[in-house]
């Protein structure tokens, strides 16, 4: 007995012509099969397979042969408008991560004072010249005793101008170089080495500073005061670091440059100046004031009163940048690595950290050697790495030619905001160092008690502490990364389109690998269906009806 269900039913091809009913009852016409396949609608019923098992939401129902087709439109209009969305939404992120990529916040509102080195201090006399050892003792030292009248008086003259050098108050060598004769005859000190004579002439730390007490307890001035060079010429600076010396000091010493863990009055330096009047000349009074980095070689400096007391009250600042910020140039985050040495705007002086002030210093040097082609060693550091001489005596003319120019710096961008009455200054465009320390500070002076003063000696106090224990930390991190915005991405399209980093290789491969094995199996198909119309004939089975009655039959 044979029963019609019983019979295999067609199945779908494996490779290729999706969608299309085989009908067995019926012969296969291979010139049709292929015809078809050349037309538009080729690749219809593979589109249709990927909509029917895609991971995206939504696309499965416009192949879904249950689906009405107002409703396939109406999921087709939902699908677009979700693209757009998503669309838009990324190309707003996108433009958020490649304009603002860089925050700072602040990581610390308590980070405590002890954790950052105190500043360094310079004290810069206005009058720090040795009147009698100038005119007594430079001369026959540096000229020798046969030094004849003209050129020792050239001599006095030149170097008492010069008293109170600094790179921005050049102009005040004008009765110096407004006599032509004197300027005329400056070349017969070209033989002198500048730097040696005005640490001679200077006056010494025991007859400047009379007393010092750091955290309250007295200590010997002039073992911690070390006489340096900055662009404010010679001046004694505490708990510096930039000689040989306090450089050894500082490696072999791990609490140097000191700190302190104390604030407000009497926790930290206080320093009792008394000048001699039979050592100075009169007409210069006060003291220049410079608070810097231990590393930093020179800083703007503030005139402090004569016969007065001086507080100085400092509060840190501290910016750390993230590591993770590197994966954006250094004109993006507007600050430079230590280690960034290859970066043009990458500019300090020869042996120093790199500093924002350490910066301006070198983009001031560079407009002296420019100028002038020397460098003056009273302002700068000298070193074998130099390829540029030392200023003699003669060049100081150069100098005071161009003092409008050094006694102005300007940023490049200030142009668009400040009217300038000048146009010559320096123009110096220096980012700050990734991790930056600043010194806020606030000055207050009251007048000496009748009891502190002598009227034989000009006296003046100086006294810098913390005004707080804590003060705030800032971090500079990355506002987006590339991971970041990898996983917005991926939340947008998650979000409007229900898809995944897998729906995107997902397409990807359908369109790929997927339809060369699809185009790959329908010429496979060609070849079968081409042997089985020519070898194998068609059997055709005429089946009657579906219902079959059974017969019994008796023996």
């Amino acid at each position: 007995m044979i029963y019609p269900k019983e019979f295999p039913r067609p199945r779908r091809p494996i490779y290729g012509n999706y969608g299309v009913k085989l009908d067995v009852t019926k012969p296969q016409p291979v010139a049709k099969v292929r015809g078809l396949r050349h037309k538009i609608g080729l690749l219809w019923p593979y589109l249709k397979e990927y909509a029917m098992i895609s991971s995206v939401h939504g696309i499965r129902y416009l192949a879904d042969p249950k689906m009405k087709h107002f409703e396939r439109i109406i999921w087709l209009l939902i699908l677009i408008t979700t693209s757009i969305g998503a669309i838009v939404v990324y190309v707003d992120l996108n433009n958020l991560y490649q304009s603002i990529r860089i925050q700072t916040t602040i990581r610390n509102t308590m980070h405590p004072i002890f954790r950052v080195p105190f500043p360094s201090i310079g004290l810069c006399p206005r009058n720090r010249m040795n009147w009698i050892v100038l005119e007594n003792e430079a001369t026959s030292h540096f000229l020798g005793p046969n030094v004849s009248d003209i050129q020792k008086d050239l001599f006095i003259k030149f170097f008492y101008a010069a008293s109170d050098p600094h790179l921005s108050r050049l102009g005040e060598m004008s009765r110096f170089f407004s006599n032509e004769t004197l300027t005329a005859d400056l070349h017969l000190l070209n033989g002198l080495d500048l730097a040696e004579v005005f640490k001679y002439i200077q006056v010494k730390c025991e007859h400047l500073i009379f007393s010092c007490r750091w955290r309250g307890n007295p200590i010997n001035c002039c073992e911690y005061f070390e006489l340096q060079f900055t662009e404010s010429g010679l001046c004694y600076v505490f708990n510096g670091e930039i000689s040989p010396e306090s450089r050894r000091k500082a490696k072999d010493n791990k609490y140097y440059p000191l700190s302190t863990p104390q604030y407000g009055e009497g926790s930290g330096l206080d320093v009792f100046l008394r000048l001699n009047r039979s050592l100075i000349t009169r007409g210069r009074r006060g003291v220049y004031l410079m608070i810097k980095q231990p590393q930093q070689w020179s800083d703007v400096v503030r005139l402090v009163p004569h016969e007065a007391h001086s507080r100085v009250s400092i509060a840190p600042r501290l910016t750390d940048t993230d590591e993770r910020t590197r994966a954006v140039t250094p004109e993006v985050r507007r600050c430079i690595f230590p280690d960034e040495i290859d970066h043009p705007a990458y500019k300090t002086l020869p042996g120093f950290e790199y500093w924002m002030g350490n910066c301006r210093s070198k983009c001031h040097q560079e407009n002296v050697v420019n100028l002038c082609k020397c460098n003056p060693s009273i302002f700068f550091p000298v070193t074998d790495k130099d390829n540029f001489t030392v200023c003699k005596a003669s060049d100081f003319k150069c100098l005071y030619d161009n003092r409008l120019v050094f006694s102005t710096e300007r940023h490049p961008e200030e142009k668009d905001y400040v009217a300038h009455l000048y146009e010559e200054s320096m123009i110096c465009d220096c980012f700050t160092s990734c991790k930056q320390l600043i010194f806020d500070r606030v000055f207050t002076s009251t007048p000496m008690d009748n009891n502190d003063t002598d009227t034989d000696v000009g006296t003046m106090r100086v006294e810098i502490f913390y005004q707080s224990g804590w003060f705030i930390q800032y971090q500079t991190t990355m506002r987006f990364t590339f991971v970041e915005l990898l996983a917005s991405f991926g939340g947008i399209i998650g979000l409007f389109l229900g898809a995944s980093l897998l729906s995107a290789f997902e397409l990807v491969y359908y369109f790929t690998i997927g339809l060369f094995l699809y185009l790959h199996g329908d010429r496979k198909l060609d070849d079968t269906l081409n042997q089985s119309q020519t070898h194998t004939p068609i059997i055709n089975i005429q089946l009657g009806p579906r219902k079959i009655t059974p017969i019994k039959y008796r023996y």
